[in-house]
């Protein structure tokens, strides 16, 4: 399929040059010492915690960052290419709360983490996410390795970790690394993605910078993520706020590069605007469609995959207002040129809440953007022209052979949606689309089948929260 171009060459040239003369002159916050002094070693310039980016550094260190790799997955055949041409789904991510039909809104627990890994492993998603919603009912201390253990023990699909630091990330790592042959193993191989966020405008904490070192280190790819609110933490314009978030973003992969030349990166961006009327971040906005053809745009312009947010709303429950920004936000995230569509399903509230019966609705939305990221084949057999001549006029092709041969292929099969005549449908009960969906989530978790983990393996991962 071919891309949406929303600017030209000269403009993104602008942008990326703009992005480099903010790095230079103005500089971005390392909170982190250990980042500064590997900076400080490749020729960055530091003045107290500002780092200060010469523009011969970051075009440098851009050259070593890989266009393509692979994650790989407990189950080889669902291994997944991250590359700038393909386009990979993850989960939902980072949400405190989650809602359904049957209870409402509710804190995150870990059997709500569960259920949504047991969802995602039979939906149309490819990476589950590391935080598919924030089991509150786990200790702190140890809840990046508890949810890394159950994502790894319920499903055999590749994995996101921890980015809460250094130590943090080494846990989640290392954790995976017991299923995958090892350290070494995984080093050759990766097996677990993080997203370590910039701390807008223009600085990295401790925690995240920790992550970007502590992936570099071990060959695992990253999502260095900058999420600018456009009017309240960048500039009220968009080429203002992607200069600046491109700054950052290119700040934290020059750091993994320093690192590890080559280190697996995907470039992250998940900007959007304020809400003028109350300062909140809005995500369904058709200003963040904006910013993913944008960021789309640059991400390709370094030959780098790229990392867009997929099917967004600011709406506070399964509604219209969900399912209409959800589908733009998200068929705009692949019409962008999105590798990574992180937040593929089930997000409302802005980012705060996992909603089971979008995850489902959500399904039949990428089901659909997969279908029409496909295209369209053509050559003799698909343009049918001796079918075509051998039914005639008035004919009918339902009944063909060429009919049953390509239309299972062709079609996408609804997962959810109703296509019947309004009779039946009435006669069916009438139930709408939001019920439906609580059904078919209840369906698809009765019908969940556990990919076996040895339990060798198993016993190994529990030690690291039990102990």
């Amino acid at each position: 399929m071919r891309l949406y171009q929303i600017l030209t060459r000269d403009e993104i040239e602008r942008i990326h040059e703009t992005s480099l003369k903010i790095m230079q002159n103005v500089g971005v916050v390392f909170s982190y010492a250990p980042a500064r002094e590997i900076l400080a070693r490749h020729g960055a310039k530091t003045e107290g915690q500002t780092v200060r980016f010469p523009s011969a550094l970051v075009e440098e260190k851009l050259k070593t960052v890989p266009s393509s790799f692979t994650l790989y997955a407990r189950d080889p055949q669902k291994n997944v290419t991250i590359d700038t041409r393909h386009t990979t789904f993850a989960g939902p991510n980072c949400s405190p709360y989650v809602i359904d039909l049957d209870r409402g809104r509710r804190v995150g627990s870990l059997d709500d983490f569960i259920k949504i890994i047991k969802l995602c492993h039979n939906m149309h998603i490819d990476v589950h996410s590391q935080i598919p919603c924030e089991p509150c009912d786990i200790d702190p201390n140890i809840r990046h390795v508890v949810m890394t253990y159950n994502t790894l023990k319920y499903s055999d699909k590749p994995l996101m970790g921890s980015s809460l630091g250094y130590e943090a990330s080494m846990q989640s790592i290392k954790m995976a690394a017991l299923v995958f042959g090892g350290m070494d193993a995984i080093k050759r191989k990766p097996v677990i993605v993080s997203i370590p966020c910039t701390l807008t405008p223009l600085s990295y904490d401790d925690k995240m910078t920790g992550a970007i070192i502590a992936y570099a280190e071990t060959g695992q790819p990253q999502l260095v993520n900058s999420l600018c609110i456009s009017g309240a933490t960048t500039p009220a314009t968009i080429a203002g706020t992607v200069a600046l978030q491109n700054a950052e973003a290119l700040a934290g992969i020059v750091l993994a590069q320093c690192v590890n030349p080559g280190s697996p990166i995907v470039y992250s961006a998940a900007s959007s605007n304020a809400d003028m009327r109350t300062a909140a971040l809005a995500i369904g906005s058709p200003e963040s469609a904006v910013f993913s053809l944008v960021n789309g745009q640059l991400a390709k312009y370094y030959n780098i995959p790229c990392r867009i947010s997929g099917a967004l709303s600011d709406s506070k429950m399964m509604d219209s207002q969900a399912a209409y920004e959800s589908a733009f936000t998200l068929l705009m995230a692949q019409m962008a040129g999105g590798n990574f569509i992180l937040h593929a399903a089930g997000i409302i509230d802005t980012y705060n809440c996992v909603s089971f019966e979008k995850l489902m609705i959500d399904n039949e939305i990428i089901g659909m953007v997969k279908r029409i990221g496909r295209g369209v084949e053509v050559d003799d057999e698909t343009l049918a022209y001796d079918v075509i001549e051998e039914v005639g006029p008035k004919g009918e092709f339902i009944t063909h052979e060429h009919t049953l041969e390509h239309f299972r292929k062709e079609f996408y099969i609804p997962f959810l949606s109703d296509r019947q005549n309004a009779t039946r449908w009435e006669e069916e009960g009438g139930v709408p689309i939001e019920r439906r969906a609580n059904a078919k989530w209840k369906e698809m978790l009765d019908s969940y089948v556990e990919p076996k983990l040895p339990a060798d393996l198993d016993a190994a991962m529990r030690k690291f929260f039990e102990n």
